[in-house]
Order: C-alpha cells, then structure tokens, then sequence
C-alpha cells in the first residue's frame, strides 16, 4: 500500500449540506393512520437530528411521546447520505416495531425532498415513499406512504417545529 498521508480520508460529499436544513430539535405533532399495521392514533414526537461518523452521515432519531392514545411510542433511528456513484441521497432506517428501509432520492425540488424505496415489516416488504415540504426556515411537513398494491395510502404524517434555541 502508500504512505500515511496518500490514506486519508476524503472528506464528506458536499451534496450532504443539502440535508443540513434538519440539523437540529424539533418537535412534531400528527397521526399515524390506519393501516393493516396499527389502528389511527395521534402522535407527538421529538426528532433529533445530526451530523454524525467524521460528517458522512446524518443521523436522524425520532421518539414518539407516549400519552393515553399512544401507550406503545415508535422510536426509530435513521441515516442518510449521499451516494456519488448513483448521485442520490441514499436512507437507511429501523424502528422499535422491527421495521427497517432501504430509500433514495434524487434531493430537493423546490422545498419538496421524496426518498422513495422499500420497507420490510414483520415478514412483508413493500413501497415506500416519504415527502418532505419545508414550510420555512425552522418548519417542515413529513408524509409518511406505503402501497400495499393499490396504489399509496398516508401511513403517517407530522407537522415539526424547530424547538425554540435548537438552530444549528
């Protein structure tokens, strides 16, 4: 092999400063609806978002709260990154229900980004398809769908707010 120096790292896709929009707390209230997965339930959830391993990856960790109507809370852990073989935005999550996916996306359209991929729960794997729509500089909309093969159906929705003092 070569020196030292000829081994270091490169640094981290530039494209990734694209995400850097989520950097930081939020808070977010919303539903999870109906699906064959869980009955309708409103959610409120904290989000946490980071930079994480030297930059390369942005971590995202969500925690719904748990309350009366939601005594069993979601949590889930996700990473995006960027892929500059296929020049996508690739995303990898798992959740406490044992679901994980495997997503990409071609990146922002206007204030629209769409990761679009595949999801695996409980034995059964399908399309999924997340939107999210800033709606300023400190808010944003995430649709959460899946189609279940008649076409996408709403899994989950939530509006976030940045908490207050939480801006990178």
């Amino acid at each position: 092999m070569s020196t030292t120096a000829e081994q270091a790292v490169p640094p981290p896709a530039p494209e990734l400063a694209a995400l850097g929009f989520f950097t930081g707390a939020w808070e977010a209230e919303g539903t999870f609806h109906a699906t064959p997965f869980s009955a309708e339930k409103p959610i409120a959830m904290r989000i946490d978002v980071e930079p994480v391993h030297r930059g390369f990856w942005v971590q995202t960790r969500t925690a719904e709260q748990p309350s009366p109507d939601n005594p069993n809370p979601l949590t889930a852990t996700y990473l995006w990154g960027y892929d500059a073989e296929t020049g996508r935005f690739s995303a990898e999550w798992f959740d406490s229900n044992g679901g994980r996916a495997t997503q990409a996306s071609t990146g922002w359209e206007g204030d629209r980004l769409v990761f679009l991929g595949q999801m695996t729960l409980g034995g059964d794997r399908f399309p999924l398809r997340d939107t999210f729509t800033r709606r300023g500089d400190d808010e944003f909309h995430h649709l959460g769908e899946v189609d279940l093969g008649q076409g996408w159906i709403p899994m989950d929705e939530e509006h976030a707010r940045r908490r207050t003092g939480h801006r990178p």
